[in-house]
């Protein structure tokens, strides 16, 4: 029966990676889309109005960053890479604090005012923002004070919020091909409450889990 669970979290492991790749690469293919911006495609559709605003720097540094997050998370949640290459590990995981405190969070937080479905999707994307600065600032100040179980546990966290963007590309799939057409607003909330509430789950039930005393 352990063997069977091992295989089967080991599988579960590659679909994840899969669809979070399958999923960057879909947005680097956009980009045609975006440099210049072309307001015909799906993303920019009725954002030309605004676009030319502050809105224009928030989208860029997001669709960058964005991306660059999510592939710097899988090297820094594989647990073959950090052990085969440490230095490596605490020089990107840099990177990635300050990629998500000083990029990632802030255009987050300035495009989340311009969601296409007004305020419930605003306050979703919004509190995604605030949350993942959270979870990430915890995780770096845990490996500051070498407490490095707990440091993995919150840059989890972390990534799990940053594959938000894969699981709302999932629903909106989803949605697309079954006609619904009010999802997006929920999905705001859904593509990281559900997720970020296994994962919790997931921790309570390891034994192995500690006591969170932050």
């Amino acid at each position: 029966m352990k063997f069977m669970a091992s295989n089967l979290a080991l599988v579960v492991k590659l679909l994840a990676c899969l669809l979070i790749l399958k999923t960057v690469a879909v947005v680097l293919a956009n980009f045609p889309d975006y440099f210049p911006p072309d307001f015909r495609s799906d993303f920019l559709l009725g954002r030309e109005e605004y676009f030319f605003s502050w809105y224009r720097c928030a989208f860029y540094v997001h669709i960058l960053s964005g991306p660059f997050t999510l592939i710097a998370g899988l090297f820094l949640l594989s647990e073959t890479m950090r052990k085969r290459f440490p230095k490596w590990h605490r020089r990107v995981g840099r990177v990635q604090v300050a990629t998500i405190l000083l990029l990632l969070t802030p255009s987050g937080l300035a495009m989340a005012w311009h969601a296409a479905t007004g305020r419930i999707a605003t306050c979703g994307f919004a509190v995604l923002a605030v949350f993942t600065a959270i979870c990430v600032l915890q995780g770096w100040r845990n490996a500051v004070q070498q407490r490095f179980q707990h440091h993995r546990q919150w840059m989890l966290r972390c990534y799990v919020l940053l594959c938000s963007a894969v699981v709302l590309r999932v629903i909106g799939g989803i949605s697309q091909t079954y006609g619904i057409e009010w999802t997006y607003s929920y999905a705001a909330w859904v593509s990281w409450l559900v997720p970020i509430a296994i994962l919790e789950i997931l921790f309570r039930a390891s034994p192995a889990t500690p006591r969170q005393t932050t």
